[in-house]
């Protein structure tokens, strides 16, 4: 399954510092926040070191440069990894113009909360805002995660009819049902996609380097069908569920096996991707807007 291939009218990009945390493996020379976004849908965040920001900025360049109509963006913003909190996950919503992702941090934003000192994390939904992921940095489910097992206990709970997703849900045709499943970053891996970085593939996206430092779960999910319903996914660390940036799954071929492995090794955020069956990290908002409250509720742990 393909996450994303949704044609917006015009690149987008934004910078914001999140309140992310600081991962064990975000080393102090990564002092860079990446917001990358291109025009097939995609926004993500990561943390860059000089190096990796440079490999970004030519992989961009060259997609711009292509002529197939796919373009991108880089934002950036400085950070002190030093200072930076450990623990807080981070809800990532789409703009109302739907071009791209900003995180929740102001108090007045309704970022997420726990009341059991980070076990449990929670936040609430806006209304006709569509809500693209949910993750942290916390230094005790990043890291080397390969081969390990993430669980999450997720719950929604309010008046909200149901949930949908945007842009006919992609190859699904259909705005619903909303689907919630397991996301990973990684700083590694970078110029391993297949086929790799270089000139456009004839009648498609032109590759890129930058394509497996994103992994979306393919065989776990949660369908939001309902205001008021919970399930716990269990997912492997393994290729065989997990697919890239590309919509190419990992056991596909060695050289995504390879990739897969290395960026499970060293994984620099986690958590979760709202989209829907066919296109992953679509956002989701909960229907009709008529609801007064809507909670979506994790708790988060790889072991």
């Amino acid at each position: 399954m393909r996450r994303l291939v949704i044609a917006f009218a015009a690149t987008f990009g934004l910078t914001a510092a999140t309140s992310l945390g600081a991962a064990a493996d975000i080393s102090l020379t990564e002092t860079t926040q990446v917001t990358l976004s291109c025009n097939d849908g995609h926004s993500v965040v990561l943390f860059a070191d000089a190096t990796m920001l440079s490999n970004l900025t030519s992989d961009v360049n060259a997609i711009n440069a292509s002529g197939t109509g796919t373009t991108c963006t880089l934002d950036t913003a400085s950070i002190d990894s030093t200072t930076m909190s450990t623990s807080d996950w981070t809800v990532y919503d789409y703009n109302p113009s739907e071009n791209g992702i900003h995180p929740r941090r102001s108090g007045d934003s309704m970022p997420p909360t726990t009341t059991d000192g980070g076990m449990t994390w929670t936040f609430n939904f806006k209304p006709d805002i569509f809500t693209a992921l949910f993750t942290t940095t916390d230094p005790s489910v990043t890291g080397d995660d390969y081969g390990k097992t993430l669980t999450d206990n997720i719950g929604v709970s309010g008046d909200a009819a149901s949930f949908t997703t945007q842009k006919n849900g992609g190859d699904c045709v259909s705005n619903v049902p909303a689907v919630v499943r397991f996301y990973f970053t990684s700083h590694s891996s970078s110029g391993s996609s297949s086929p790799a970085p270089g000139q456009p593939v004839m009648g498609g996206t032109p590759p890129a380097g930058f394509y497996t430092n994103f992994w979306w779960s393919d065989g776990v999910n949660m369908q939001m069908t309902s205001g008021m319903q919970n399930k716990t996914l269990t997912e492997p660390m393994t290729p065989g569920d997990w697919s890239d940036w590309d919509g190419k799954n990992a056991a596909s071929s060695p050289t995504l096996m390879q990739a897969f492995t290395e960026a499970a090794q060293n994984v620099q955020s986690i958590g979760l991707s709202f989209g829907g069956n066919c296109f992953f990290e679509t956002g989701v908002t909960p229907t009709p807007d008529t609801f007064t409250n809507e909670v979506f509720s994790s708790k988060f742990s790889v072991g």
